[in-house]
């Protein structure tokens, strides 16, 4: 039988291993996230290259170590039911925006730093790096925030009264920020619903580039090394040269582009609720294969391609030709995460059952993207005895079944 939760008024049931290895797949951990079962539900998931962040409607963010399923803290930001945007870290702090309010993490323990009044509303997730943080609102102004400046005022007690000190530089654009932005080595690239891409250096905002499109851009920039992926409302999809925007590739489509793309090892995943699921060639734009039953891109392995269905099943595709080689009955985890670091399949149930399932041949996660920021583990672990095996029980929310 299917392991089941106490959670009779949802019925959610974990699926088993069993279950599981008909589509080839295995449950790496599950675990709960922390809700408030009257009134909460789980809105966003995101992942590090440490952690697994998971956040609910009344602004509780619970973190789990990605690769075992560990709970290791959960914090409630603010007084609840204010929706925020989805989570992002840098080495040392998570950052959150829930409402006009941004709010810095110990990524280790989960108390808060600092939070900060915002001069606007947040629009978006913010985007960071080590030394600064870059937040969207809904005025179309984007505040770059210097994190050294910022910490320094907490510690010194003069946040907010100081904030204005914090800021680097602000750059107004003709309508709201609703993507986040995305940081290179030397420019800021974010988008506007005024239907333009800006490029921006990140120590004087000075204008490296700005691209026009016909209609307003609401679907997330992509990247890879070279390239920024822009998907319009004007329903074409852009390839632009990551340093001076010009036009590597276009194609049109037949339909409003709204959904994130992801690229991939020299693929791009495009997709639309009514309209499938699309690979194209990084290179050309060229389409590779077209699945009309796919809905949205969850994530990749070197044989597959994970998307979601109209239902909300979990389809398993051929990553050579996007045939369909299983749907998994996965509705009742309705948040599914669009997973571009690793291999690893992560979903949710709104009363914050959180899964982890892999494919089973693959023991270890395949990483995709940030190599550089993973840690070194060792290259042998030691075997645990039988007796050590018996004797363990999993900790709350350590629920690893590798």
């Amino acid at each position: 039988m299917a392991q089941r939760l106490n959670e009779s008024s949802v019925g959610i049931t974990i699926p088993t291993q069993r279950q599981l290895g008909q589509y080839d797949l295995e449950r790496v951990w599950w675990g709960q996230a922390v809700v408030d079962p009257h009134r909460d539900r789980i809105v966003h998931l995101s992942i590090d290259e440490i952690n697994l962040y998971a956040l609910s409607t009344a602004g509780i963010i619970t973190a789990f170590s990605n690769e075992t399923g560990k709970k290791l803290w959960a914090t409630q930001l603010g007084r609840g039911n204010n929706i925020g945007y989805s989570p992002v870290s840098n080495s040392k702090y998570v950052f959150i925006t829930v409402g006009t309010k941004l709010y810095s993490i110990d990524r280790l323990n989960g108390e808060i730093d600092w939070e900060l009044q915002l001069p606007g509303s947040a629009s978006t997730s913010p985007t960071v790096d080590e030394d600064a943080i870059y937040v969207g609102t809904l005025s179309g102004r984007v505040y770059a925030w210097d994190l050294k400046k910022l910490n320094e005022l907490s510690n010194e007690s003069k946040l907010p009264a100081w904030r204005e000190s914090a800021i680097r530089w602000t750059y107004q654009t003709g309508d709201t920020i609703n993507t986040p932005a995305i940081v290179t080595n030397r420019t800021l690239i974010f988008a506007s619903q005024d239907g333009s891409l800006y490029s921006v250096t990140l120590q004087d905002r000075q204008l490296a580039f700005q691209f026009e499109t016909d209609a307003p851009i609401s679907a997330s920039l992509a990247e890879d090394d070279k390239s920024i992926f822009l998907a319009s409302e004007d329903q074409n999809l852009y390839c632009l040269n990551k340093l001076n925007g010009i036009v590597r590739w276009r194609i049109r489509t037949s339909f409003p582009l709204l959904f994130p793309v992801s690229v991939l090892e020299n693929e791009v995943y495009l997709s639309s609720k009514k309209k499938g699921l699309f690979q194209l060639s990084a290179q050309s734009g060229q389409e590779q294969w077209w699945q009309p039953l796919g809905s949205r891109f969850i994530s990749l392995s070197p044989t597959r391609v994970y998307s979601t269905d109209e239902l909300g099943n979990l389809l398993v595709l051929s990553r050579t030709d996007g045939a369909v080689l299983a749907a998994v009955p996965l509705r009742k985890y309705q948040v599914k995460l669009m997973n571009e670091q690793t291999d690893r399949i992560f979903c949710a149930s709104e009363s914050g059952i959180i899964l982890c399932l892999k494919q089973k041949d693959l023991p270890f996660p395949i990483r995709f993207k940030n190599q550089d920021k993973y840690p070194i583990l060792p290259e042998i672990a030691p075997e645990p005895t039988v007796k050590d095996v018996q004797s363990e029980t999993p900790a709350d929310g350590e629920n690893t079944d590798n």
